[in-house]
C-alpha cells in the first residue's frame, strides 16, 4: 500500500466459517410470477467497521493528496480494494458527519466534521452502500446529515439511516444486486444525548425493535428478496455484546424479515454468530482509525462476507460465511 501511515491492513484470505443448516424461510412472503427465480444464483455481501477520520487520519490524506487535491483517503484504503470489490454488495459504515470540500475540518475529541472527500475514497476502493446512523450523526445538526448523504450521492453510495426529507426517512433504501432488489436498514441506540432539530425528527433512525421490523416487513412488501440491517449498539471497548444488542439481534432473528446484522460502534471486534438461522456480526471494529492504543483492541477491525444462494422457491439462504481480520 502506497502512503500508509495510519489506515488499514488486511489479511490475505477470509477464513471461512462453516454454515449451520439454514432454517427455512418464515416471512410467509409469497413471491409475484414477476419475480426472477435463478436457483443457485449468489449474492455475496461485505461488511466492515467503523471509518473514523480522526486527525492523523486527515493528516495522512493531506501528505497523500497530489495536484489540486486538497486531501486523498484512497491510498490508506486501498489494501481492502480486491476484497471489496470481490463482493456483490460491499456495504461500509460511515461514524461522521461532513463539512465542506475545502474545510476546515474538525476530528474527535472534538466534534467531528469529516471531509467529504472520503466519500470519493470508498466508491473508488468499491463500496456500493454505507450505514450512517451512528451516535455522531447529530453531531453537527442537520446540515452535517445533509453534507454526507450528498457527498455519498454524489459518488454514486447508497445509504440508509439518515434522511434529508420525511418521505426518504420512510422509504427503505433497495439496491440492485444481480437482478435481485436487497433492503438497507441502518439504526443507531442513540446521538450522545444530541437532540434532534425540532421539525426534523424522522432525519435519523434509532434502535426500536418494532419499527426495524416494520421497515423490514415494508422493504419486502417493495419487492427485497434480501434485507441487510446495520446496527450501532453496544458497549465501546467491551468484546462481548451487550444485553441489549443480544436482545435486539434474538427480536429481529425470530421476525424472520432480516437476513443479515452487521454490527458497529464499539470499535473492538465482538463475535459473529447465527441467531434462530440469522448471521449476525456483533461488532466490526474499525477500518479506519488512528484510535488511543490504552484500549489494546482498538487498533482490530473485521472485514466480512457472507453468501446467500437462491433456493427453488425464490427465497435466499445463507450458505457461507467468511471472515477476515483488518487491523491499523
Amino acid at each position: 500500500m502506497r502512503g500508509l501511515a495510519v489506515g488499514v491492513a488486511v489479511a490475505a484470505a477470509l477464513l471461512l466459517v462453516a454454515a449451520q443448516p439454514a432454517l427455512a424461510d418464515q416471512s410467509s412472503n409469497p413471491r409475484e410470477p414477476s419475480v426472477d427465480i435463478q436457483p443457485g444464483r449468489t449474492i455475496s455481501i461485505l461488511g466492515v467497521g467503523d471509518i473514523l477520520s480522526h486527525r492523523q487520519i486527515i493528516d495522512q490524506a493531506r501528505s497523500d493528496a497530489t495536484g489540486r487535491n486538497r486531501v486523498d483517503f484512497y491510498p490508506q484504503l486501498e489494501g481492502i480494494e480486491g476484497l471489496v470489490t470481490s463482493a456483490d454488495l460491499a456495504i461500509c459504515h460511515m461514524e461522521y458527519p461532513m463539512g465542506s470540500h475545502k474545510g476546515p475540518w474538525t476530528a474527535w475529541p472534538g466534534v467531528p466534521d469529516a471531509p467529504p472527500q472520503l466519500a470519493k475514497a470508498v466508491a473508488d476502493v468499491g463500496f456500493d452502500a454505507c450505514s450512517t446512523a451512528s451516535n455522531h450523526t447529530l453531531d453537527q445538526g442537520f446540515s452535517g446529515i445533509q453534507r454526507l448523504l450528498d457527498a455519498l450521492d454524489a459518488n454514486g453510495i447508497a445509504h440508509s439511516g439518515t434522511a434529508r426529507t420525511k418521505q426518504q426517512s420512510e422509504t427503505p433504501t433497495i439496491v440492485d444486486v444481480k437482478g435481485v432488489p436487497v433492503g438497507l436498514l441502518s439504526y443507531a441506540y442513540g446521538f450522545d444525548g444530541m437532540p434532534k432539530p425540532p421539525g426534523y425528527e424522522w432525519c435519523a433512525n434509532t434502535v426500536n425493535v418494532e419499527r426495524m421490523i416494520a421497515e423490514a416487513k415494508l422493504a419486502r412488501k417493495m419487492g427485497a428478496r434480501l434485507v441487510v440491517l446495520s446496527l450501532h449498539d453496544g458497549d465501546e471497548g467491551i468484546v462481548h455484546p451487550s444485553g441489549e444488542q443480544i436482545y435486539v439481534v434474538q427480536k429481529l432473528a425470530e421476525s424472520h424479515q432480516i437476513d443479515l446484522v452487521l454490527g458497529h460502534h464499539v470499535h473492538v471486534v465482538q463475535p459473529v454468530d447465527r441467531v434462530d438461522g440469522m448471521w449476525v456480526a456483533y461488532g466490526h471494529g474499525n477500518l479506519l482509525t488512528a484510535q488511543d492504543r490504552k484500549v489494546a483492541r482498538s487498533g482490530d477491525g473485521l472485514v466480512s462476507m457472507f453468501t446467500f444462494t437462491e433456493q427453488e422457491d425464490g427465497t435466499f439462504e445463507p450458505t457461507r460465511a467468511e471472515i477476515g481480520r483488518a487491523h491499523v
